[in-house]
């Protein structure tokens, strides 16, 4: 199983099932991104920034590029929570902006990058 990170003051860290979108991953791990649209792919509140793993996550669709780059993020690390589906490891970080409140689940990945893969 794939190991997902997301690093944020309050951030976890765990290993998810393939296929898996980053939003769908960080909510199995109890850490919820911001997603006003529901994860509908049509607002970019969701968007996190890939630290490490960008080759194990799909390929940007031309909606989801369309999006971003409307919003100026035409870097190739950006992507939408919603839209990146996780095929292997992947270190994402999370705009503080974009984070709504840690819940339970598995271990915190603070800014020293503890827990780290």
């Amino acid at each position: 199983m794939p190991r997902v990170s997301f690093l944020h003051p309050a951030g976890k860290s765990g290993e998810v099932e393939a296929n898996l979108t980053l939003l769908e991953a960080a909510k199995t791990l109890g850490f919820e991104l911001n997603n006003d649209c529901g994860g509908n792919a049509s607002c970019t509140t969701c968007r996190v920034e890939v630290q490490m793993g960008e080759d194990h996550l799909s390929e940007i669709d031309f909606d989801e590029q369309d999006l971003l780059d409307r919003e100026a993020l035409s870097e190739p690390w950006h992507r939408l929570g919603c839209q990146a589906r996780i095929l292997g490891d992947v270190v994402v970080r999370v705009p503080e902006t974009k984070w709504v409140q840690p819940t339970s689940g598995s271990s915190e990945v603070g800014k020293s990058g503890a827990g780290l893969p």
